[in-house]
């Protein structure tokens, strides 16, 4: 006797997904699709143009470099696809070869190196701190940065080009990148004075440490920050037992900070201790005089 049948649907079959070689075959394709839509070079400018970084596209760029691997420009693209996908591995094995070819164009040439530089300081991050890998990886990470340094940046990027010098110990490149931000920038920003001024110290040179904190003086916009920045150049010196040096330097840069009770309480100590009791008492009475007058100290 048979069962009688139920009421409810058959189950469908369940969707499978496409192979492996039906998805290759997808993006051939699409490829062959492109290419009469865009036809020659038109489509890798195309891509270039686009911030799209799908699979399809870079499979695409892929074929396109098998077929003509001497495309440097294609090259470089296609690398730059990779690294912002985050396959830095193979974005660098893609690259290394641009760095044989001895004709390349300048353009190409810079943006290869860029590229580089980007890859080195991404992969830096990838190994441990202070370990021998890290440390062989920096190098060649300072060596890039040292050598694209001098192209042509926005002030943000060079900034944080001087700030990893700085904060990886390269102490000569560090001070050149902050040297040209000065140069360069539009608005100056005082810190970058500092910066150079504790490179300095850090190499004991404190004439040319208080030469960077002194020279920042112009570009302070507030009386605390002109004190502050005079103190530091003033103390520099002092720091270095180049007391007479201290001395010259307080009465040359000091100006309208001669109305400042501590400015002038510190300059009194310092010429004593210079031995200059002559200058001393010159701000001494520079110091009556406030106490007489109390409304025109502290500003």
């Amino acid at each position: 006797m048979s069962l009688p049948r139920s009421g409810f649907p058959a189950v469908p079959e369940r969707l499978r997904f496409a192979t492996t070689g039906q998805i290759i075959g997808f993006g051939l394709l699409t490829a062959l699709v492109f290419t009469v839509i865009y036809p020659e070079h038109s489509l890798q400018r195309h891509l270039e143009r686009s911030a799209h970084t799908d699979t399809v596209s870079i499979a695409y760029l892929f074929a396109w470099l098998r077929a003509d691997p001497n495309d440097h420009h294609l090259r470089i693209l296609l690398a730059q696809r990779l690294f912002d996908k985050g396959d830095i591995s193979q974005s660098r094995q893609i690259l290394n070869p641009v760095f044989k070819v001895k004709d390349l164009k300048q353009e190409l040439h810079s943006k290869a190196d860029i590229l580089l530089l980007n890859l080195l300081e991404r992969q830096l991050w990838t190994y441990q701190p202070q370990s021998a890998t890290f440390n062989n990886a920096l190098k060649h990470y300072l060596q890039q940065l040292r050598k694209v340094s001098h192209y042509s940046w926005p002030q943000e990027r060079l900034e944080k080009f001087a700030k990893n010098a700085f904060d990886f110990g390269d102490t000569q490149l560090a001070k050149e990148l902050y040297y040209q931000l000065i140069f360069s920038a539009k608005t100056v920003n005082v810190e970058w004075f500092a910066n150079i001024a504790r490179l300095y110290l850090a190499q004991q040179q404190y004439r040319a440490a208080a030469r960077s904190y002194l020279q920042a003086m112009p570009y302070t916009t507030t009386f605390a920050q002109r004190k502050q920045f005079f103190l530091s150049g003033v103390k520099a010196l002092q720091s270095g037992n180049l007391l007479p040096d201290a001395v010259d330097a307080g009465q040359t840069y000091a100006g309208m900070l001669l109305a400042d009770t501590e400015v002038l309480e510190y300059l009194t100590r310092l010429a004593l201790a210079a031995n200059r009791p002559d200058i001393a008492q010159y701000y001494v009475s520079l110091l009556l005089k406030q106490r007489i007058s109390p409304t025109g100290a502290n500003p």
